[in-house]
């Protein structure tokens, strides 16, 4: 049986992400994927801050379209618009985009599995043995990056999501000019939420919906009702996938730690979750090396990645509360006063973020208090 510093439990964008940082320490580090294929059938929307790729040095082939502009239409059609003199975000394909950071990890000496779950991990002294159907690992260290998949957890006495959203997609024929993202709000089809098309390069258009239910009915309504999409132009079938919503309760227990949406580290805002995961995958790998340094408490990354993303996912939450006790006359009301009050407009293009929502969205809902309550 090998023995490694660490075990990274699910080959991700921050599973790979995070086994390539402790490798460039120098660790001896293992990733193990559960399927065969890393990458392979993701639901996603793929869009990633321009941000993202720069701060963590993210591989670019596998970028489709760039964007500068997002668009937002209301239940009766109103438009605003916010447009950029730079590209703010990226779309990907996101099995090129999982393999180039699995690449990037292999390269410097990450030992990859897959095709490998993980069905135990017991902890002894010094270790953890970490068992698959076929093989046996031992490592000081476990990291789960294992997605919305919370099993191991419950096995390491991690927490579990405080609850979920649901996303569901399909691919589409649908022509969109290629820089702009449309966001459609309405409760006919996503209350309390909304919807998007993402225009995906060679032709392709991502269509989905983010609703509080697993029902299908809500995207089959985006696309019939809302925007007159017959079958012939759907190129795959409906796929859909539970996304965590809010982080979960404990992401450390002795040498086992979860990153990403496995620990609940999603925007409560967009469900995206890729730039939160590799930034406290970078507080994970700062603690981990501080451990093997000076035994230094690993409950430490619990309190920084907390203390670095509490108030995104609490206004978050409070913002999505709010939409949900919406109609679509109020919705119609919110989008006109901004669209008539160009200099709040001036005072808030300073505050939009990308990937951070909380200056930006406390400004939105301190303005309409006279709208909303």
């Amino acid at each position: 049986m090998k023995t490694f510093d660490v075990a990274v439990i699910g080959a991700g964008p921050v599973g790979s992400f995070t086994a390539y940082q402790l490798t460039d320490r120098g660790f001896k580090v293992c990733l193990l994927e559960k399927k065969k294929e890393i990458g392979k059938a993701v639901i996603c929307a793929g869009v990633i801050s321009k941000q993202a790729f720069k701060r963590f040095d993210l591989p670019t082939e596998s970028v489709l379209g760039r964007f500068n502009t997002i668009v937002f239409v209301s239940p009766k059609g109103r438009r605003l618009i916010y447009e950029s003199e730079e590209n703010f975000a990226y779309v990907v394909d996101r099995k090129i985009f999982d393999r180039g950071i699995s690449t990037m990890a292999q390269r410097i000496g990450v030992e990859i599995h897959c095709g490998e779950k993980v069905t135990e991990i017991e902890e002894s002294t010094h270790n953890y043995t970490i068992k698959t159907k076929s093989k046996r690992f031992r490592a000081k260290v476990v990291v789960l990056a294992t997605g919305v998949n919370y099993g191991l957890h419950r096995k390491c006495s991690l927490g579990q999501p405080e609850d979920y959203l649901y996303g569901s997609q399909v691919d589409t024929h649908l022509f969109v000019p290629e820089e702009r993202i449309i966001i459609h709000i309405g409760q006919n089809f996503a209350p309390g939420s909304f919807g998007w098309i993402v225009p995906a390069g060679l032709g392709n258009t991502r269509i989905g919906v983010l609703t509080y239910d697993r029902n299908r009915r809500w995207l089959n309504k985006f696309l019939k009702n809302r925007l007159n999409i017959s079958d012939k132009n759907i190129k795959n079938r409906l796929r859909l996938k539970p996304i965590a919503y809010g982080p979960i309760d404990r992401s450390v227990k002795n040498r086992v730690l979860a990153v990403g949406e496995a620990a609940g580290q999603i925007k409560t805002t967009t469900g995206g979750g890729i730039f939160y995961g590799l930034l406290c995958s970078e507080i994970a790998v700062d603690k981990i090396a501080k451990y093997f340094k000076s035994k230094h408490r690993l409950t430490d990354y619990e309190l920084t990645w907390r203390t670095a993303l509490k108030s995104e996912f609490d206004i978050g939450k409070s913002l999505r509360e709010i939409a949900r006790t919406l109609d679509d006359d109020t919705i119609e009301k919110l989008f006109a006063f901004v669209k008539k009050n160009r200099v709040w407009v001036r005072y808030l293009l300073p505050r939009i973020n990308f990937d951070f929502h909380s200056n930006f969205l406390f400004f939105c809902l301190q303005s309409f208090k006279s709208l909303l309550f």
